[in-house]
């Protein structure tokens, strides 16, 4: 066997291991980026986690095990990668420049799942929206309505605008605006309201801050404007919101209290 012959089949040698070497670390490396997201997903579900900033994290895992794999491997097949670095870095400046508000979003969403203003299954209000928080992406924030309609929401307007959690403490106040008559007695008025108000269900009574009060409020036009407030889970608002404005109103009627409501007297000389 001549030279030539020789350095043939060690050039094709060298190929054929260098490819074999490759094809390992791409196998290898699959596995070790599994191995690396079922330990660490097993870790942060301890720390009770919110379920979008874990798949956040997993997408970063995987997203850099996978460019660490392809640059050894290419590595490894001899192809040099200072060119491609610097290609990727040219285009990933022109996308960012075309993408900023996309980019922006991504950002906002990073900040929301970083510093948790609400997570997965809170109700929430922003705008003219209110629903239960779905599912928090990147880039949108989902809610569902009451009316079962799912609105997206881009993550830079919630981070930029006032925004209303509900459910961040487990109990909300309930209050219903009463308007009595000038000539009506208060503290009869206050005390039929707060007989009615304190026999509805769902309220909370065993602590002494959220106790049911009945207070005035302002003054209107036509009326004196009593408030009545309770407490209660958030979850029996709205049962305890319409169940008091009807017992409210059945209260008032048997008492012979009437609502005012807006009329003008016209005197004829």
């Amino acid at each position: 066997m001549n030279k030539d012959t020789v350095l043939f089949w060690d050039i094709k040698l060298g190929y054929l291991f260098s490819l074999l070497s490759a094809l390992l670390i791409i196998v290898v490396g699959f596995f070790v980026t599994k191995f690396i997201i079922h330990i660490f997903t097993k870790a942060v579900k301890k720390k009770n986690i919110d379920a979008s900033l874990l798949k956040f994290f997993i997408r970063i895992i995987k997203t850099a095990c996978y460019i660490i794999i392809a640059m050894s491997a290419l590595t490894q097949l001899g192809v040099p990668t200072t060119g491609l670095i610097a290609g990727f870095s040219a285009a990933a400046a022109a996308l960012a420049l075309a993408l900023k508000d996309s980019l922006s979003d991504i950002a906002s969403g990073i900040v929301i799942l970083f510093t948790r203003p609400f997570v997965t299954g809170d109700f929430i209000e922003f705008g003219e929206h209110k629903g239960y928080v779905q599912k928090i992406d990147l880039m949108h924030t989902n809610i569902l309505t009451y009316d079962n309609t799912n609105v997206v929401i881009p993550n830079r307007k919630i981070t930029t605008e006032n925004l209303n959690n509900y459910t961040a403490h487990p109990e909300i106040r309930v209050q219903i605006p009463v308007p009595v008559g000038y000539d009506a007695d208060i503290n009869k008025a206050k005390s039929v309201i707060l007989s009615a108000i304190s026999k509805t269900e769902n309220i909370i009574t065993d602590v002494d801050k959220f106790t049911p009060v009945v207070r005035l409020e302002t003054y209107r036009e036509s009326s004196i404007e009593l408030m009545a407030r309770v407490w209660t889970h958030f979850d029996n608002y709205w049962k305890v919101y319409y169940s008091m404005t009807e017992s409210i109103k059945k209260a008032l009627d048997e008492n012979e209290i009437p609502i005012p409501y807006n009329q003008l007297d016209v005197h004829i000389q």
